[in-house]
């Protein structure tokens, strides 16, 4: 048994290598979201403004030059956008500052190899929560292969630095919590902190942690054990800790902490914009989107092994909570529903996820680009189906069979992250059987190739113009292109009679089927569709 363990611990450790060998390896196969020049602007912007209560003259002429080279007048103002903390985003800032990268392509390769390793990491603190929960070998390899193996998680952990990020930070900070409710001790409280307000200073929805964590402390009291003191003494040291580390990392809050933060909160569950949404194959205004949408987008963009695996552990755990509650005593109501550390974590898994998952629904929150918004998710996910894969292991006598079953399903989903390749963000599973109904790339991560095509098709012409029928702007492209050709190359927008090309993605209000302003003319012509998978991404129009 011994050998065994010996074995798998190592098989892990072998899949953690290779994981982020090729994950290194492959970074600069992926272009850049339409969203990460504001997000490197944000960075120097709060970077710029907690320069101002320093004396490094140096490095504030340094940072003051960035932004001007960045062109903040063409971006919005990030305190417009006060849900989005700078947890990332200003680290990242400081390093580019520091190491002086002038080529627009390098410092967005940078922000792509530290959105992976992030990402990476919180891979291995998954690892360590089902380290704690499972104390099985077997369960724990096949918990961290599903973490890995989502496509559209895959692709995005590489240039998502808002919704992958958070994900990462919520899987650190439940490690976190978990050792706290198996030893309430200061340093696991202080470091549990920390992680609270990083999470928060993330993304200010991060703030249901705290809430979560003084609902668990009262529901789980055991009477015998913890008095209403002692609970209040954790919550408060607790409350403070985690309240001065969430001042300390997110300057919004420095000028009016109060205010700023409920307004974040505010405008985090209405947001002002709106968009025109590509759903089951219609437009749709996003203050409008059916409550089908979020379970929707979700069903068909989750691998079907993890779908499985998760409503197995879904349901078996809400038959267990059932015959629980059917059997309740009165005098020891909450420790009841409960036997032990173990099961009060699933609870607190599985009550996290309902709790979120119906209120976003329920509350008709504003969404849009799918689920993305709600990627974290991934880790109630993962963990839900990690207890499937055990309750299904320890329900067959056949153990190994299973478990090599279940590693085979798992597997398929490294052959469709493999087919996706470098486009995983846009992957649907097989219930998408109508293709092209739904946004496919609204990151525009495509543009980058489109505009080397072009180069390529091109490479006696000194100037090449191109208009663009789309929402995604081709402007944020043509950085992940080497500078002494992307001079080659100039975008006119919709300025279609100055133009040699015409690029289009079919996304959002802009499309050709929503506005006919942005109608393809009649002198230019289809020379190519770039698809993936089926699934169109791009097509090029050429002037006749």
């Amino acid at each position: 048994m011994k050998a065994n363990n010996f074995l798998l611990r190592n098989i892990c450790y072998f899949l953690f290598l290779t994981y982020f060998l090729v994950g290194i390896f492959i970074v600069d196969d992926f272009g850049i979201s339409v969203d990460e020049e504001f997000h490197r602007y944000s960075g120097f912007y709060w970077l710029n403004y907690i320069l101002e209560f320093t004396d490094f003259n140096g490095l504030k002429t340094a940072v003051t030059l960035k932004l001007s080279q960045i062109g903040g007048h063409t971006l919005p103002n990030p305190k417009n956008f006060p849900f989005y903390g700078v947890t990332f985003d200003l680290p990242l800032a400081f390093l580019e500052t520091l190491f002086d990268i002038e080529e627009s392509k390098n410092y967005f390769l940078l922000r792509h190899y530290v959105n992976f390793i992030i990402f990476f990491i919180s891979s291995i603190f998954f690892y360590l929560i089902l380290k704690i929960r499972f104390k099985n070998n077997i369960i724990i390899f096949l918990g961290i292969l599903l973490y890995l193996s989502s496509p559209r998680i895959f692709g995005q952990s590489f240039y998502n630095n808002k919704d992958i990020i958070f994900l990462s930070l919520l899987t650190i900070n439940f490690y976190f919590f978990f050792r706290v409710i198996d030893h309430k001790s200061i340093k696991n409280i202080f470091l549990f902190s920390i992680f609270s307000a990083l999470t928060c200073a993330t993304r200010v929805v991060g703030i249901f942690i705290p809430i979560v964590f003084i609902s668990v402390l009262f529901l789980t009291k055991n009477t015998r054990k913890d008095n209403l003191l002692s609970i209040f003494k954790i919550i408060s040291i607790y409350l403070l800790l985690t309240a001065f580390f969430l001042y300390f990392f997110w300057p919004y809050l420095w000028s009016d902490p109060f205010s700023n933060l409920f307004y974040s909160l505010k405008t985090f569950s209405k947001y002002p914009a709106t968009f025109q949404m590509l759903y089951n194959g219609a437009y749709i205004d996003s203050k409008f989107l059916p409550l089908s949408y979020l379970p929707v987008w979700m069903f068909i963009t989750i691998p079907l092994s993890i779908l499985v695996l998760f409503f197995y552990g879904y349901l078996i755990f809400l038959r267990r909570l059932f015959k629980r509650i059917l059997n309740i005593k009165e005098e020891t109501f909450f420790n009841d529903f409960w036997r032990g550390s173990n099961e009060k974590k699933d609870f607190l898994i599985f009550l996290c996820f309902n709790v979120i998952f119906f209120y976003i629904i329920l509350s008709n929150s504003d969404l849009y680009n799918g689920w993305r918004h709600l990627y974290f998710l991934h880790f109630f996910i993962s963990y839900i189906s990690c207890l499937g894969i055990y309750l299904v292991v320890l329900k067959f006598k056949k153990f190994k069979f299973i478990s090599i079953i279940i590693f085979f399903l798992i597997s398929l989903n490294y052959i469709d992250i493999i087919k996706f390749h470098p486009y995983q963000g846009s992957y649907f599973n097989l219930f998408n059987v109508k293709k092209n109904n739904y946004e496919i790339d609204y990151w525009g991560l495509a543009g980058v190739r489109f505009l080397e095509q072009i180069l390529n098709d091109n490479k006696n012409k000194e100037l090449i113009k191109i208009g663009v029928a789309s929402y995604l702007p081709l402007e944020r492209s043509l950085k992940m292109i080497d500078k002494e050709l992307s001079i080659r190359l100039k975008i006119v927008g919709q300025n279609y009679s100055n133009a040699d090309y015409i690029f289009n993605n079919n996304i959002s209000e802009v499309n050709k089927f929503v506005d006919d302003k942005y109608n393809i003319p009649k002198d230019f012509k289809l020379v190519d569709e770039f698809s993936i998978n089926g699934f169109i991404m791009y097509e090029m129009y050429k002037k006749i």
